[in-house]
């Protein structure tokens, strides 16, 4: 008796050892992963928007940022994101904003670990799990974008789901129509919510459950989407621009073009190692949910179909996986009754450190801090900073054509003085036609001039060394004013 005493002492004080070392292993790899201060190229269009909304007291619902030509229809998917987002920054500053994000990341977190739990994972394999997990879904909170949003809602929407299923408490699915409300007023991303209910709706359906309320509860989600400024007119933006190809914006690279050209190298080197160690972990189980299976193949598709929608895999890995994990190591123990084995969960426990050890590895510039960062920059290498200075000093006003990337950054810091050819709201004000010409233009395509004589800008300012910048100065009816190693700005001789 006291034999037995003994070992289960010693079993839980092992066990509380494991999960107070994984809790710290998770701080750090949150503060490392998640504490960054560079602002998001979008981001600052947030701020443009939610500036005009508080500011002039109306709402915006044609363009005025740009010089080219705009669709009748402003249909900005994210504007409740700027009106909070400006609010915050006006009465909190940069402070606010991180804070803002690290609260909504640890809702995230949490969300994932108590999905995991519900579908009956042990703790400790839900903190194992949600390690890799992180190294994954950390690629979509650059500060400060619209998207954190829809990761906060996607996993709210699983738990949701999760729990209508396991306790057959079909009123709780209620809950998802405030949320969808909220959420396509955030962020487009909403859509990915529907998704799932409908994807549940699936697997429970063809498993011969019930799968009404679950169908039930898909149409009412998206008739709540309708609730917003723009009406029926939404649906139709988010449908075009769902399948809308953007083949020179890297985010929406597919896996197998990403690789190709070492964009993002990192997250597409997890994903594929989650993925992989997914498959085995399926396939090495003998009871397989539908639902769960339908879950993991779609958005696994999607992490495929566009490096961007990675996070969504990494998101169901570390809700998912922990219960399979379980199982096989139920099955594992059930020839190896050791205290120190039923513990240790050695095997697992490597899988995380090769995970880990493979991101550092491929990711050597991260640095770890044991405090977060709550300051949001505008390096002057990711942004043309010093050109923008150098235009004020100058009291330069007019249009400017610039790189995709800068053309949010020049809104917020230049407007009204300076108006935009192009920036990266892309099609939500742009037009088809003008984005290819504009893209043709920037990567000194064939036809590049056709933009500068179609839609003439005062000023033209990109980035050096690139094929356009070598056509510029070889253009005679352009000279260039102003250059650092960053940027370089060209003006009308």
């Amino acid at each position: 008796m006291n034999i037995r005493m003994t070992q289960g002492l010693s079993g839980k004080i092992f066990k509380s050892l494991i999960i107070l070392i994984l809790c710290a292993a998770i701080y750090l790899l949150f503060v490392s992963l998640f504490s960054r201060n560079i602002g998001d190229n979008d981001f600052w269009g947030y701020l443009s928007f939610g500036k005009v909304f508080w500011e002039s007291g109306y709402f915006p619902f044609h363009d005025i940022f740009s010089y080219t030509p705009t669709k009748t229809l402003w249909v900005y998917h994210e504007w409740l994101t700027g009106v909070i987002f400006y609010f915050i920054l006006d009465h909190a500053g940069t402070v606010g904003l991180q804070l803002l994000q690290y609260i909504i990341i640890i809702l995230t977190l949490c969300l994932i670990y108590s999905t995991a739990i519900k579908k009956g994972a042990h703790t400790i394999f839900a903190l194992i799990a949600l390690i890799p997990a992180m190294l994954l879904i950390s690629f979509g909170y650059v500060p400060v974008r619209a998207q954190i949003f829809t990761y906060l809602f996607f996993i709210l929407t699983i738990y949701i789901l999760e729990t209508a299923k396991i306790k057959q408490r079909w009123a709780i699915l209620l809950w998802l129509l405030p949320i969808h409300v909220v959420w396509c007023n955030l962020h487009g991303g909403f859509i990915a919510g529907i998704g799932l209910i409908a994807l549940y709706a699936l697997g429970e359906g063809i498993s011969g459950k019930k799968a009404i309320p679950f169908i039930a509860i898909c149409f009412l989600a998206g008739a709540a989407t309708m609730i917003n400024p723009y009406g029926p007119e939404y649906w139709r933006f988010i449908i075009n621009s769902i399948s809308m190809p953007r083949p020179e914006i890297g985010e929406w690279f597919p896996v197998t073009v990403a690789l190709k050209r070492n964009y993002q190298p990192v997250p597409v080197i997890v994903f594929i190692l989650l993925t992989f160690v997914s498959l085995l972990i399926i396939l090495l189980q003998r009871k397989r949910s539908l639902t769960d299976l339908i879950v993991i193949a779609a958005t696994t598709y999607l992490g495929v179909a566009h490096v961007r929608h990675t996070i969504f895999p990494g998101i169901i890995f570390g809700a998912f996986i922990p219960v399979l994990l379980n199982d096989l190591w139920k099955s594992y123990m059930a020839g190896r009754p050791s205290v120190l084995h039923k513990t240790l969960c050695f095997p697992q426990l490597v899988l995380t450190f090769v995970f880990l050890s493979v991101y550092w590895f491929s990711n050597q510039s991260m640095i770890t801090n044991i405090k977060p960062s709550f300051v949001i920059q505008a390096l002057q290498s990711h942004y043309p900073t010093g050109a923008i200075e150098w235009m004020k000093r100058n009291n330069f006003r007019g249009k400017i054509l610039s790189d995709f990337d800068w053309g949010e950054y020049i809104i917020w810091t230049c407007y009204p003085d300076l108006k935009v050819a192009m920036d990266g709201r892309y099609e939500t004000v742009y037009d088809t036609a003008i984005c290819r010409e504009y893209f043709d233009f920037l990567t000194g395509r064939e036809g590049w001039k056709i933009f500068l004589k179609k839609y003439p800008p005062d000023f033209v300012l990109i980035k050096p060394n690139t094929a356009t910048h070598l056509l510029m100065l070889r253009d005679a009816a352009w000279e260039k004013a102003y250059s650092d190693q960053w940027s370089v700005l060209f003006i009308k001789k």
